[in-house]
This record gives C-alpha cells, structure tokens and sequence, in this order.
C-alpha cells in the first residue's frame, strides 16, 4: 500500500489528545504552585462550576442553525457519534443552560452550579399569558432557604416540591435486606414498592387461594368430573337395587369410602338445586 503525503491532522490524532490539555493544565498548576494567587485560582475554580452553561450554549448553536448537517444525520446522530453522549442529555444540558442564564441576566449572584440544580426549574421558566414567569421567585425561594454550600439538586427539588405528600423518598437499606424483601414480595406477588406501602399500612398479604381439589371456603364441594360423574352413577344404581337377602355365611358388599362421599356430594347438590 503506498502512503501519501497529504496527512489529515485530525485523522492522525491519537484519540487521547483530546484529553491532553488537561495534563497541561496539571502541569501548569503544578509549576505555578509556590506564585499561585489564591484568588486568581479561586475566581477560575468559581467559573468551572458553570461550565455546564457553556456547554449548553455550544450544543443550542449547533442544534439551533444545524452545524451537524454536512457530516451528520441529524442532532442526534451527532450527540451519539461524535459527543457520545444521548441527545435526551445534550437537551437537558441546553435547558439548564438557558436556566442559568436567565438567573444571571435577573442578577442573580448564587447560580445553579450543575445540570441537576438546575434542571427542576425548567417548568417555572414557562412564560404565562401575561408574559411573566416563576423562575424568579422559585430560586429566590431555594436560596433564602439553604445556605449556599448546602444547595443540591435534592434540596432544590424539596424546596420546590409543590406536591410533598406525594413525592418519592429514598430510603437506604443493606443488600441483603432487599434481597429478603424482593423475595416476601415476590411471594405475595406484588411489587417491592407496593409491599412496603402494605407492611408500612399495618396489613397482611393476601392468602392463597384453596387448592381446586378442595372445597372452598363456604363448604361447597368442587365440580365433578365426567369421570367421577360416572362413577357416582354406578354407585347410586347399586344402591338402589334391592337388596338380597341375608345368607348365612355370607355378609352384605359394604360400599367403599370414596364411593360414599362422591354419593354424598352428588345427593348434596341435587337437593340444592331443587
């Protein structure tokens, strides 16, 4: 195979390259450690944590004038191949993005500091029909509640819960708990979820229906085959015969046990249909 001489840089770039201005940026950091100003590096440590509105910005502008159609599909082709990231995510992060920046063009001066802070604001940036919106007001709630170094996404979402009773919690419990706990309910046929609710409401799991071959709860017998049919037919014809006279030596056929019951059962329900 012969070789050209027309090299294409981003072709022959080794994957990890990418990833290379960060080591430089170690090194950096590194080597500047005696001079370091610690509010130089605490204003750039600050910035970082917003870096996901940056984010956010970059994917809208190429999402909003299409820079992936030359090359790609479409939006989500582009975030799956060439971000490797969903593009359910990369919307997320726009959304948070455009979150963060209305905060700050309010002046705001405590900003979500991730995509998950900021994402449970999104249905309060919604413009009613008097061209005015929540958002304002549901943040300014979350900081007059929590300190800034307590804020989290948790939190945000708590303080914003408009439905608290109904909200989901978290509960830890060790492996082997769950384990226990997945069996019970898998033996009560019901979902974990939903078994806890029952143990949680002081109720038991419900009990396992009679087996068909016995009678049920009212004493009712089950219904007979068109075999046992037959023999219950049999059985009460012989009865009816007349019976032979005693001879000396000689004692009267005793039905059997089995035959007596499937004739009590049979009388039981022609009594009760009549």
């Amino acid at each position: 195979m012969q070789l050209t001489t027309d090299f294409n840089d981003d072709f022959w770039q080794p994957p990890e390259s990418e990833f290379q201005p960060l080591l430089e940026f170690e090194e950096e950091i590194s080597r500047e450690i005696p001079h370091n100003d610690i509010s130089l590096l605490t204003q750039r440590i600050k910035r970082s944590f917003l870096d996901y509105v940056r984010q956010g910005i970059m994917l809208e502008a190429v999402r909003r004038y299409r820079l992936y159609k030359r090359q790609y599909r479409d939006f989500a082709e582009y975030c799956k191949l060439v971000l490797g990231r969903s593009p359910f995510y990369c919307k997320k992060i726009i959304q948070a993005a455009q979150i963060c920046l209305q905060l700050i063009k309010s002046k705001f001066k405590i900003l979500p500091t991730s995509v998950a802070q900021a994402l449970p604001l999104v249905k309060f940036a919604q413009v009613d029909e008097y061209g005015q919106t929540q958002l304002e007001e549901k943040w300014q709630t979350v900081i007059d509640g929590f300190p800034p170094q307590l804020i989290t996404a948790a939190k945000i979402a708590e303080a914003l819960d408009e439905n608290p009773e109904d909200r989901a919690k978290q509960v830890r419990i060790g492996g082997k708990s769950y384990q226990l706990l997945q069996q019970k309910a898998a033996a009560a046929g019901m979902a974990v979820s939903k078994y806890l609710e029952m143990l949680i409401g002081g109720t038991e799991p419900p009990d396992d229906e009679p087996p068909d071959d016995e009678p049920d709860s009212e004493g009712e017998p089950t219904e007979l085959t068109a075999e046992q049919e037959e023999i219950c037919d049999r059985a009460e014809a012989f009865t009816r015969q007349p019976k032979p006279k005693r001879v000396a030596g000689f004692g009267s056929k005793k039905l059997s046990t089995c035959y007596q019951k499937a004739i009590k059962n049979r009388s039981d329900k022609a009594s009760d249909s009549s």
